[in-house]
């Protein structure tokens, strides 16, 4: 089974609004329905599993409106809450694939999802992690948090169903779409502009 974890359950202290970062709006539409939909449009995921935590109540409110299996994280930090992911899903099976993907990536499509799965299975590595070249965060007006040797890491990976360290390969993708990690309101602006081209394509 490949199923895709969306990650809801973050602070979101960085956006600096009232607002649950994942129901955050660009043109009236919270950044986690963008997620969705993609996820909706995917040939490959075949469920959608949603993790939220204490710090997102609303979140979780406004996700049982539709028919997703809902995780309770305890919301400690990324790590903690994916452990705690890994050993749900290795408890019903160990050969289950699950792609991680943020609830702040509006714009990442079925198609660019479909991709690096395929590019994961070409792989002969347990795991995968996605990377763009730093150029395009410089190229759009976007900050990152990290880079090492001129990539930032996306916030889209994929794991075995066990609890263990797995040994990963890294795929490259350049493609703007993939850089819009909604952390700040600069964050947001930037993308309310781009919004008008990701319907273009999607």
């Amino acid at each position: 089974m490949i199923y895709s974890i969306v990650m809801a359950g973050g602070r979101g202290t960085r956006l600096k609004t009232p607002v649950e970062k994942p129901l955050f709006k660009l043109h009236n539409k919270p950044l986690i329905k963008y997620v969705l939909d993609n996820l909706s449009s995917s040939r490959l995921v075949e469920k959608v599993v949603i993790a939220t935590s204490p710090h997102t109540p609303k979140t979780t409110e406004y996700i049982n409106q539709f028919d997703f299996e809902v995780l309770d994280t305890p919301g400690v930090d990324y790590l903690n809450d994916l452990a705690l992911i890994l050993d749900y899903f290795e408890e019903k099976s160990s050969e289950d694939i699950l792609l991680f993907i943020n609830a702040d990536l509006p714009f990442i499509s079925g198609k660019c999802i479909d991709f690096i799965l395929e590019s994961y299975f070409k792989s002969d590595k347990d795991a995968l992690s996605t990377l763009i070249p730093v150029s395009i965060f410089d190229k759009l007006g976007l900050k990152y948090e990290y880079e090492f040797n001129g990539l930032v890491p996306v916030g889209v990976n994929i794991l075995r169903s066990i609890n263990e360290v797995q040994d990963e390969t890294q795929l490259i993708i350049e493609k703007e779409e993939l850089a819009f990690n909604i952390n700040t309101l600069q964050d947001a602006n930037v993308a309310d502009k781009y919004t008008f081209k990701y319907n273009e394509y999607i």
